[in-house]
């Protein structure tokens, strides 16, 4: 018999366990996907961390490597300069024997011969090709020499420091001699001479005659 109200009847097919196992599926579901959102930021962190650590593992080998090549070549050209020694040229004696010294007045156009012993140097304007040592050319040669002249500062003013001046060729300008200037010579006889400007008489650049403090040595 029925009052007119209806009931609903439990589903057949749901019992209260299961629904009770829905729930707890669910709920481990949701920590799950929690769990995830919070430790993707995590492996962020951990994965660049190992990246940036290979990555200076690798600068580190490759920084190792470059040492071992760079030791390598040097090793190599150490066994190639012990198997070539350099050896230095000789500088020659430090101290020359002096063959003279004195005074040389020298005209324009005048040649003098400064391996002699003879009082005039053999200054002459005929013939300046055979033994004579200095000449004074033309307006535009300057100062000449038979092997070389040079230019020396102060501290190279000696046997040695002429010596060391190789083998030059031209001549001196007249625009850079004065009076106290300094100039090696290289002799025909291969001796060598150092000359210091006393005067000069004319023109600078078209001097009468120039005088000079003359030393010469022989190695």
């Amino acid at each position: 018999m029925t009052d007119g109200s209806s009931e609903t009847a439990p589903d057949a097919t749901s019992t209260p366990s299961e629904s009770s196992r829905t729930r707890r599926l669910q709920a481990v579901v949701a920590v799950i996907g929690l769990a995830g959102i919070l430790a993707s930021p995590i492996l962020g962190c951990l994965l660049g961390a190992a990246n940036k650590e290979n990555d200076a593992n690798r600068r580190t080998i490759a920084d190792q490597q470059a040492t071992i090549d760079r030791l390598r070549a040097e090793n190599g050209l150490l066994q190639v300069l012990a198997a070539n020694p350099v050896v230095q040229a000789d500088p020659g004696p430090a101290i020359g024997r002096q063959l003279r010294s004195g005074t040389l007045t020298l005209p324009f156009l005048y040649c003098a011969d400064l391996d002699t012993n003879a009082p005039d140097w053999r200054m002459t304007n005929a013939d300046c090709g055979n033994g004579p040592d200095v000449l004074l050319g033309q307006d535009f040669q300057g100062l000449r020499a038979t092997a070389w002249a040079e230019l020396v500062p102060s501290e190279r003013a000696s046997f040695a420091g002429c010596r060391s001046e190789g083998t030059y060729g031209g001549a001196i300008p007249y625009g850079q001699l004065q009076p106290k200037t300094l100039i090696c010579v290289r002799t025909s006889a291969d001796n060598v001479a150092l000359l210091e400007v006393v005067t000069i008489d004319g023109a600078p650049t078209h001097p009468d005659k120039i005088t000079f403090n003359v030393t010469v040595w022989t190695p």
